[in-house]
């Protein structure tokens, strides 16, 4: 059976499709699966950006703007489909490939769907006593545990736990200039979960 790529965005509700469109241009950053995606990232993002105002601005007692936001989320579709073309294209029906795109695909779901790895933690403390932790999007992750411990780090180190179903977290009331440890675990259907590497830093 032939891989394919679910449209099912096309018919997203207004939220949903600036999410999914966020997602999209979130996994698509960097990315060294698709390193030259066509429309490039930006240009994502800033479809984005634009249809996120024409929302906010959007009212049903005014056709003008409500026009508007019509538009701007026909062009944001519109890209979303040639990026979608582009991922088929340089895919090549490798479901691998395809799931790293952020892009769901049809029958999926009756499937196994193990959680891709962590690849990376970002740790940054600007305000004293308080640390963000960020990792990129999983696919097919539902919600992510956002955790710390002090240091130093060993096997019985406690663990203190925020479940958030955002992959940025910012942790408050920690010691200044005191060394923590962070990591991240993403939970996807099933429990399944997948764990961040460790990573140490001081906070402000």
């Amino acid at each position: 059976m032939e891989t394919r790529i679910s449209i099912k965005y096309k018919r997203s509700s207004d939220g949903n499709l600036l999410k999914f469109g966020y997602q999209i241009s979130d996994i698509m950053k960097g990315n060294p699966v698709f390193p030259e995606p066509k429309p490039a990232q930006p240009v994502i993002q800033e479809a984005c950006e634009d249809f996120r105002v024409a929302v906010s601005m959007s009212s049903r007692n005014d056709r003008a703007l409500l026009s508007a936001k019509n538009d701007k989320k026909a062009v944001l579709i519109g890209l979303l489909d040639e990026l979608a073309e582009y991922v088929i294209a340089t895919s090549k029906g490798d479901k691998t490939m395809l799931l790293n795109s952020g892009f769901e695909i049809i029958g999926l779901k009756s499937e196994s769907q193990d959680l891709l790895p962590i690849t990376g933690l970002t740790v940054m403390s600007e305000v004293p006593g308080q640390a963000t932790t960020r990792v990129k999007r999983v696919t097919g992750a539902k919600s992510y545990i956002h955790q710390y411990t002090a240091d130093p780090l060993s096997p019985d180190s406690v663990w203190v736990s925020e479940t958030s179903i955002n992959r940025e977290h910012t942790f408050s009331n920690l010691k200044s200039v005191a060394r923590y440890w962070f990591r991240v675990i993403a939970i996807g259907k099933g429990n399944q979960t997948v764990y961040s590497p460790p990573v140490a830093r001081v906070v402000q």
